[in-house]
């Protein structure tokens, strides 16, 4: 519980960061304040069958009342979530965790704003982007800053005064130095490399961008290696056939011209499903809890199948579209490869 509250507390310093850098941003650029929240309110409301009284004036008031108090329960919340893995969230460091945090908080934002109809993210141009990704990276380094054990830092080797039974075993195993003589020193213990967990989100997010290019490929890759986070069901050699397959079936139907966009809501999920899949499985096969890896891979793979598709598009005006189609294909399975290796 106390982990909870403090999280919740964190997610409400954070929620106030994210506010003060919008605001910042309104004075800047002489920007309008954003009628997302209120109209997320309002699809709310009507989704539970409740109808916000009043007239025009004072209806759009408590819209906006109830739109903030909505962003402020958001940002409370996840970093109420954050704070139950507080633990894991401070191996990351203080580079990736505000970016891990801040990209979870958009992700949830940006999914909700889309279900809702409220706003396509896919129609935002980069100045939207930026005003969406920096109040959210503001949002990630409080809420990083006020959880107590992300600044912790580790002090397992020093010796408390009365010494440890680990310490005591230590020196009769060495057994004592005669007189005139120095004991060995005993060799430090191999350290875990610092950027180990950055190194699993550093693959985590080049798989979700492998998968924001081909739904299948990352998961594909992963088991035709054999990974060791893979269930027992998918290291048979029959789930290796249905990978191959169900790959190169992906592969020929995204050059056919009736094949769906990618960007629409069938195609984003089964990205994200397939992104978290590969994620969660990368994670376990280095020992690292899920959660991390796989909202990295989230983002990562909402990014490359936005990127891509665009590129794709503009590129598809010089050159013939399967000829493009044929190269982003290389990229996507070599990224599968970099990304689970």
């Amino acid at each position: 519980m106390k982990k909870f509250t403090r999280g919740a507390v964190a997610g409400a310093a954070g929620t106030t960061a994210l506010n003060a850098v919008g605001y910042a941003d309104m004075a800047l650029r002489g920007r309008p304040a954003s009628s997302v929240p209120a109209r997320v309110a309002e699809q709310l409301a009507r989704r539970v069958g409740g109808a916000v009284p009043g007239n025009d004036a004072a209806r759009q008031n408590r819209l906006e009342g109830l739109g903030a108090l909505a962003g402020i329960a958001t940002g409370a919340g996840i970093g109420a979530l954050v704070g139950q893995f507080q633990a894991a969230v401070g191996e990351l460091g203080p580079l990736a965790s505000p970016a891990v945090i801040g990209g979870a908080a958009m992700l949830v934002t940006d999914v909700t704003t889309a279900m809702l109809g409220v706003s396509d993210p896919r129609t935002w141009d980069a100045a939207s982007w930026l005003s969406d990704i920096v109040p959210h990276l503001a949002f990630g380094a409080v809420v990083y800053a006020a959880l107590p054990q992300s600044r912790a830092t580790v002090s397992a080797n020093v010796p408390s005064a009365a010494g440890s039974e680990e310490s005591l075993a230590d020196e009769a195993a060495r057994g004592s130095a005669g007189p005139g003589q120095v004991a060995p020193a005993e060799p430090a213990p191999p350290a875990r490399p610092a950027a180990r967990a950055s190194s699993v989100l550093e693959h985590a997010a080049v798989l979700g961008a492998a998968t924001g290019m081909r739904s299948t490929v990352a998961l594909a890759v992963l088991i035709l290696r054999r990974s060791a986070g893979l269930p027992a069901l998918l290291r048979h050699p029959a789930a290796r056939r249905i990978a191959a397959t169900a790959d190169g079936a992906e592969l020929v139907m995204d050059k056919l011209p009736r094949t769906p966009s990618r960007l629409d809501p069938p195609g984003l999920t089964g990205r994200l499903i397939s992104a978290n899949l590969a994620a969660a499985v990368l994670a376990r096969s280095e020992h690292r809890g899920p959660i991390p890896s796989m909202l990295t891979a989230s983002v990562a793979a909402l990014a490359a199948a936005k990127i891509c598709h665009d590129a794709r598009a503009a590129l598809a005006r010089r050159l013939p579209d399967p000829v493009v189609a044929v190269a982003e294909d290389a990229l996507a399975i070599g990224l599968a490869a970099i990304g689970s290796g």
